[in-house]
């Protein structure tokens, strides 16, 4: 089987995660040298060798010089979770996707490749672990958010209005939001939450339609479809309502 054969078959496979930090390695397949596919293949094998050298170097002037090396290096050391979700992700590209500049990932992700020189290279977007581009991209990060208490995250996916909220109790509490929002999660409600989980990340892996109507969003989940995930564009990203 030939490197091209095993990367088309890879791409047929749906990914669980979205987000990104990413390196150059070799070719992948001869015939379509230099192309998006090839540089995330090598992207993501350098990632995997851990060669963060070939990783850094290969990320767009933009990116380098927003994320100096030695940052860049520290990111992908003191995120393993994170980067293990990107090395799957990579190699997960939808088939049908247009090899272009604009690559789309099998959890609905746009990733952006800048040509400098001859040479691809990733957009800044490229480095964010917790995408809010697309409403699934937004869901994928909440479901990934919730699996491993990033609380913080979970602040930055909620809306404005809910976000304020939980930081006005949480002053009223003499707590930090982070907290405020890690105690609303747990206790009694502990249980329903691992049902969000559950049904939210089952309905995204079998590739359930989020519907989209101007800045508003809603994906059906769980059993029958009968629980809605209900999402709201605000200053260009998409945020997540607490689930149904």
């Amino acid at each position: 089987m030939t490197p091209c054969t095993r990367l088309a078959r890879a791409l047929n496979h749906r990914t669980r995660t979205l987000l990104l930090l990413g390196m150059l390695a070799s070719a992948g397949c001869a015939s379509r040298s230099g192309a998006p596919v090839d540089v995330l293949q090598g992207y993501a094998d350098a990632l995997r060798d851990g060669r963060m050298r070939d990783a850094w170097a290969m990320l767009s002037t933009a990116a380098r010089e927003s994320m100096p090396y030695e940052r860049f290096e520290a990111t992908a050391r003191e995120r393993p979770e994170e980067l293990a979700d990107a090395i799957r992700a990579y190699g997960e590209l939808q088939p049908e996707a247009p090899v272009t500049a604009h690559l789309e990932l099998a959890s609905g992700e746009v990733l952006t490749l800048i040509e400098e020189g001859g040479r691809w290279r990733l957009d800044p977007s490229a480095l964010d672990f917790y995408g809010q581009h697309t409403p699934t991209q937004a869901l994928r990060s909440y479901v990934r958010a919730l699996e491993r208490s990033r609380w913080d995250v979970l602040l930055r996916l909620a809306p404005a209005e809910v976000r304020e909220a939980i930081v006005q109790a949480a002053a009223t509490a003499g707590v930090t939001p982070e907290a405020r929002l890690q105690a609303s999660f747990g206790g009694p409600d502990a249980g329903r939450v691992q049902g969000v989980i559950r049904g939210l990340r089952d309905a995204l892996e079998r590739g359930r339609v989020v519907e989209v109507a101007g800045d508003r969003a809603t994906m059906a989940y769980g059993t029958g479809g009968r629980s809605l995930a209900r999402l709201v564009r605000e200053d260009g990203r998409w945020r997540v309502a607490e689930p149904e």
